[in-house]
């Protein structure tokens, strides 16, 4: 069924595209900082004396725990206060303490450490989609979401592109820098890499700074006073299952970026920065080529009045997770196994792609920093809080400590993705109706204004 599209009011293209790309460039920071200990599994595991399940409590729920839990009460400031600010003060933080992690003695500090990277990078996501919502309307906000979303897979591509350079540089040439080489020279080459990583983000904060704040959208006074827990109790019939399905694909999502590089340097003896130069470019032009797939995607859809397109670009992605997500992971070959992966990030960038704008949609404009950020809240306990633990137990418990990354990753994209897809699968009738209830009032607005 079509439905007529709001107006989009006139944006400054120069603003607002170029307020996106330095969104999009904090994004891809974020994960480069975020999963760049994936490739330094097997030297942290030796130095600081670990274990599987414990290398997945240091991906999950150590960065994800606060990164989860301050969510809320930092989208509620993105919606009250200056959001390029927040965004900037977050960069910072998250940016210190990836260095941090480069001089952790023990399994403690390190822990600490990656507490505080999730802290700094729960203020980006809430805001970001918030200013792009102000910027953006109609068929040109899905396009502009898809495209910041691509930060995640510029990001994931960096983690091992730059990764591995970090870990060769650390290797072979990090002691001759002048001034600093000496010290250097007493640390472990993953402590040079965190703190190589963590060194990125201090030029982008400034970046950020230099962003206009947008004006934001006008709400009407029922709007103002519809707080998040209202809306969620007009519609828990659509909420729940989107939250709980987009949760479950986020499990998934994580388990696999967590790791990803140990799987090819254990099941198939590739060395870390071999992982990195090998996957890094291959996974970037995939998973780039899912976002731009999901953002036009959507936009066509939108343009033909098809106001469910966000959630149906999004299932799409999930249908190709189902089979990829649960057999993938167990090929037999290097190549095979690559190809695998390759197809599974590309599902995941086309899925998650459209997930802030699926959610933005069904929205009123005065909660949407708060619904992204319970958005995050849900899917990132769930997805960080068990997602790479669940791997390190499967291993440690299940598959055996010396057992194929592969199996441990395949049982958990089973027993998520199918049921993840299905859920959502649910709603397409009900998000029509949503976002028909959401776009009425601004297309009157539109009208009133032309």
């Amino acid at each position: 069924m079509s439905h007529p599209v709001p107006a989009e009011p006139p944006t400054s293209n120069l603003r607002a595209w170029g307020t996106l790309a330095v969104l999009i460039a904090a994004y891809a920071v974020s994960f480069l900082d975020r999963q760049i200990l994936g490739l330094l599994v097997d030297p942290l595991r030796q130095d600081l004396r670990i274990d599987n399940t414990q290398i997945g409590m240091l991906q999950g729920p150590a960065f994800g725990l606060l990164y989860a839990a301050l969510g809320l009460p930092l989208g509620i400031l993105a919606d009250r206060t200056h959001r390029v600010r927040l965004m900037a003060a977050g960069i910072m933080v998250w940016s210190v303490m990836t260095g941090a992690c480069g001089l952790a003695p023990s399994f403690g500090w390190l822990f600490a450490a990656r507490v505080g990277v999730g802290v700094g990078e729960a203020a980006l996501v809430p805001a970001a989609v918030s200013v792009l919502a102000d910027l953006f309307s109609g068929a040109r906000r899905a396009l502009a979401m898809s495209l910041f979303t691509a930060g995640i897979s510029v990001g994931q591509g960096l983690s091992l592109l730059l990764g591995g350079a970090f870990v060769a540089f650390a290797q072979t040439g990090a002691t001759r820098l002048p001034l600093v080489g000496h010290w250097l020279a007493t640390l472990h080459p993953w402590q040079i890499v965190f703190l190589l990583a963590g060194a990125v983000g201090v030029p982008l904060a400034m970046a950020m700074l230099a962003i206009p704040e947008p004006s934001r959208a006008k709400v009407t006074a029922a709007e103002a006073t519809h707080g998040l827990f209202a809306t969620l109790a007009a519609r828990p019939r659509l909420f729940v299952p989107l939250l709980a399905g987009s949760s479950l694909l986020y499990l998934f999502s994580n388990a696999t970026a967590s790791w990803m590089p140990s799987l090819f340097i254990r099941d198939f003896g590739w060395t870390a920065a071999e992982t990195g130069v090998r996957l890094g470019s291959l996974l970037l032009v995939c998973a780039l080529a899912g976002n731009l797939l999901s953002g036009a995607s959507a936009t066509a859809l939108g343009r033909r009045g098809r106001i469910e397109a966000p959630l149906l670009v999004m299932l799409g992605g999930a249908a190709m997770l189902v089979p990829v997500g649960a057999l993938g992971p167990l090929a037999g070959s290097a190549a095979g196994a690559q190809a695998a992966i390759l197809a599974i990030f590309f599902a995941i960038a086309l899925c998650f792609g459209m997930a802030t704008a699926t959610f933005v949609a069904v929205t009123p404009p005065a909660v949407r920093g708060r619904m992204i950020a319970l958005y995050l809240l849900c899917g990132n306990l769930v997805g960080l809080g068990l997602g790479p633990p669940s791997v390190g137990w499967l291993l440690d418990r299940v598959v055996g400590p010396s057992g194929h990354v592969g199996s441990a990753l395949a049982l958990v994209g089973l027993c998520t993705c199918v049921p993840g897809f299905l859920l959502m699968a649910s709603l397409i009738g009900r998000y029509r109706a949503a976002a028909l209830s959401i776009s009425r009032p601004a297309s009157r607005s539109g009208a009133a204004a032309g």
